[in-house]
């Protein structure tokens, strides 16, 4: 069994991993109900790679040369890391092609860690972004698929992080680059700045009744960060905005499976939004040629102030630790607009973005990864604006999701 640390045993089949991990979940399901809990929850993080015609070494080349990939049949490896003398830090699952998953039960602060330092500077992985418009989806998803006495739990999250301070002096206002909550020491807690976070747990019933109205009254609950979609039996699937998962029902299998739904939807509105966006052009001829493709367009709900938009350029566009990973050459057209010839840090692809106090239109040239989308859309929602309109071309991107699902189903 796996120790205190939350190391996985050195096993050699699928079955055998799965009969641990079937056995591993029940005990934690009552250590939670009595509030004593002993082990560590079964984490798991669904990443991206490519699709499959982009040109992408093989999986075992593309974690650190720390990790090491041992292969238990075609789509299942134990992994390996060298700073962690050699323990199995997890299991890596590719589920489907282009998104391969990472079941862990070290605990939340050395797994969280762990995948920063493997994926985010990777240019050849990426997080899965699990956008507002596709967690709803899934929202709707669980409302037509569960009684409505079950528990649901719901969490919302927006900070202005790019909202122009007044008052403060250049560098009061330090700011610091992670997700996490701020102490009270720090430099942070210095500026007053928009910030909400809203977490219910409450029967589905309820919230089918409350929410609607609580979405029209109070704008930063459009930026649905967290989605627990209950189990068959007991407890439940905790999807988070950056593609992380915790396993707080009674069955591995289960989990498997609901992540396996999640990714369906999420690789059924990727291709979709790559056949629609993906600019191309037919060769010249008699007929001149033909342009394909569409742009996708983010609207905030209202215009940003110039003080603010300086503040997003800088931050979000010229940085290299940038939030919304990506970067480039900037040319200001105005003091609310700028033309970035931008390369996202995913694929390192380049593509074209206007940037103005009203919107962000992306143009993405042909093999761009249609993750750039939802990674834009989520964070942007979570740190600048929570209630955008998004388009890609001219269909409404939540009807896009809409139909992927529609689909996946």
């Amino acid at each position: 069994m796996a120790t205190g640390t939350g190391y996985m045993p050195r096993l050699e089949s699928r079955e055998a991993y799965v009969d641990h991990l079937e056995g591993y979940t029940e005990p934690a399901v009552a250590e939670l109900r009595d509030g004593k809990l002993s082990r560590k929850l079964l984490k798991t993080y669904m990443l991206e790679t490519a699709r499959h015609d982009h040109d992408t070494p093989g999986l075992e080349s593309i974690f650190p040369s720390r990790i090491h990939l041992h292969r238990i049949d075609e789509t299942l490896y134990r992994v390996e890391d060298e700073t962690h003398e050699g323990q199995i830090v997890g299991l890596l699952e590719m589920l489907e092609k282009r998104h391969p998953v990472l079941y862990t039960t070290l605990d939340a602060d050395d797994s969280n860690k762990w995948v920063r330092q493997a994926v985010d500077r990777n240019p050849w992985l990426d997080r899965l972004w699990l956008s507002s418009p596709i967690l709803f989806e899934l929202w709707n998803y669980v409302q037509r698929n569960t009684p409505a006495h079950r528990y649901v739990r719901l969490g919302f999250e927006h900070e202005a992080w790019y909202e122009a301070t007044p008052g403060l002096d250049e560098g009061d206002d330090e700011r610091i680059e992670d997700d996490e909550p701020a102490s009270d020491d720090s430099a942070r807690g210095l500026a007053e700045r928009r910030r909400s976070r809203v977490t219910l747990t409450e029967r589905l019933g309820v919230l089918q009744d409350k929410l609607p109205q609580f979405l029209d009254l109070y704008d930063p609950m459009h930026s649905l960060v967290q989605l627990q979609i209950p189990g068959g039996n007991r407890g439940g699937h905790l999807l988070y905005h950056d593609g992380h998962a915790t396993n707080r029902s009674d069955s591995f299998v289960e989990h498997r499976q609901e992540i396996a739904k999640v990714l369906n939807l999420y690789r059924g509105v990727t291709q979709h939004s790559e056949d629609q966006l993906w600019l191309d052009t037919t060769e010249v001829g008699d007929d001149a040629f033909t342009v394909k493709g569409a742009p996708v367009t983010i609207r905030f709900s209202q215009p940003l102030s110039e003080d603010t938009f300086a503040l997003f350029v800088d931050l979000g566009l010229k940085r290299r630790t940038s939030r919304l990973r990506i970067g480039g050459y900037i040319t200001w057209r105005g003091p609310a607009k700028v033309h970035v010839a931008a390369i996202d840090r995913h694929l390192w692809q380049p593509f074209l973005l206007e940037a103005t106090s009203r919107q962000l239109t992306a143009v993405l040239p042909h093999g761009t990864c249609g993750n750039t989308i939802h990674r834009l859309v989520t964070n942007v929602q979570r740190w600048l604006d929570p209630n955008i309109e998004v388009w890609l071309g001219s269909e409404p991107y939540a009807t896009a999701v809409a139909n992927s699902m529609r689909a996946a189903a």
